[in-house]
């Protein structure tokens, strides 16, 4: 799970403040008349740690890299600078141990090689063995603590991930449920026109064996009654098809309800434009719905809390929607198990007589303009 915009900020700003306050003690106090390869290893883990806050989150093997230099930098300048020089491998060990993306083989790995070092510099640091007690304390609570944060970032991913699964089910609870009103209306209309149909076709037969009898008046009484029954008939075909026509929902009001469920778990969206400017064929408006809904969903998973732009238009006869999101690469990666993903979308889109186009950014955008009539 990526840092949402609010935390990354603060986390940066810790960063910087610790790696401020680690050079300072090193450069005044803890490498003075240390070993000349202590003191390398020192700032070496230093420097990268600098350099890993310019590393983008979605780089993992870039920044498993340097978090890997920064354990053993850190560790072998640990007892040799009274434990100053271990906090860069406290904070890349706490960040492998507190991110999924890295896996645990690897937390596991990097402590082991962290115990060999410390002991290495434990060995060539003999006269400063005194804070060896302290290196692995601090050693045993980053691991810990990594691992808590990991838990947390899991159990939140699955809180989310049922979140959509219900708003998943809740979705398709709803198409069931229309299509099942939809086939009761569909056996109403034929018991309609089969009892329509059949009653006139008894009425006319009737009124055929009548004049073939010479009997006009009663002959014209069944054809008033088979007109009854025909007006009858007609009049309930017509509520059924009614029915059964798809809802005509506004395209502002569809957004406006998928924006609200981005929202509600845990998404920044802003909409702006007026979408209802304009008429939008079938076609088109599902592969508009079906478009935002896409990206919201890929926003949430691949950069949480990131804020999301949607800007509906109309330019002439064509309706333009720019999704932008904030965040590394946040809306390129197929939305997993969602079965559309980029590729979907544009074929949508061209099936529509419309087109997509994606901007790589910072900010990711995608621009999907779909043919309709726009409004007097």
């Amino acid at each position: 799970m990526l840092l949402t915009p609010m935390q990354r900020p603060w986390a940066t700003f810790l960063n910087l403040v610790g790696l401020v306050l680690v050079a300072l003690d090193l450069a005044q106090r803890s490498l003075l008349g240390a070993p000349a390869g202590v003191a390398v290893a020192a700032w070496l883990a230093w420097a990268l740690w600098l350099a890993s806050l310019a590393v983008p989150e979605h780089r993992v093997r870039v920044r498993a890299a340097g978090y890997l230099g920064m354990i053993a930098g850190g560790s072998l300048a640990a007892i040799t600078t009274d434990v100053v020089g271990f906090i860069p491998a406290a904070v890349a060990l706490i960040v492998l141990a507190g991110t999924p993306a890295f896996p645990l083989r690897l937390v596991a790995g990097a402590a082991t090689g962290a115990l060999v070092l410390v002991a290495v510099d434990s060995w060539i640091s003999a006269p400063h063995r005194g804070s060896l007690t302290g290196v692995l304390s601090l050693l045993v609570v980053t691991a810990v603590g990594g691992l808590s944060r990991r838990q947390y970032r899991l159990t939140e991913a699955q809180s989310l991930a049922l979140l959509e699964e219900k708003v998943a089910v809740e979705q398709e609870r709803a198409q069931v449920a229309a299509l099942t009103e939809r086939s009761r209306i569909a056996r109403d209309l034929h018991d309609v026109l089969a009892h329509s149909l059949g009653g006139l076709v008894v009425q006319l037969e009737a009124v055929d064996a009548l004049l073939e009898s010479g009997r006009a008046e009663q002959a014209r009484d069944r054809v008033l009654a088979a007109r009854k029954l025909a007006v009858s008939g007609l009049d309930e075909a017509r509520r059924a098809v009614s029915a059964l026509r798809e809802p005509d929902e506004p395209l502002a009001a569809v957004v406006a309800a998928l924006a609200a469920t981005h929202r509600s778990l845990g998404g920044q969206v802003a909409v702006r434009g007026d979408a209802d400017r304009g008429t939008l064929g079938p076609a088109a408006r599902i592969a508009a719905r079906r478009a935002v809904q896409e990206l919201l969903t890929n926003a949430r998973r691949h950069a949480p809390g990131a804020p999301t732009t949607l800007d509906l238009d109309w330019d002439d006869d064509m309706l333009t929607i720019t999704a932008a999101t904030l965040g590394a690469g946040a809306a390129n990666k197929p939305s997993p198990g969602g079965g559309h993903g980029l590729a979907g979308m544009r074929e949508r889109a061209i099936e529509a007589g419309g087109s997509m186009t994606v901007r790589e950014g910072p900010p990711f955008e995608v621009v999907l303009r779909l043919p309709g009539e726009r409004a007097a």
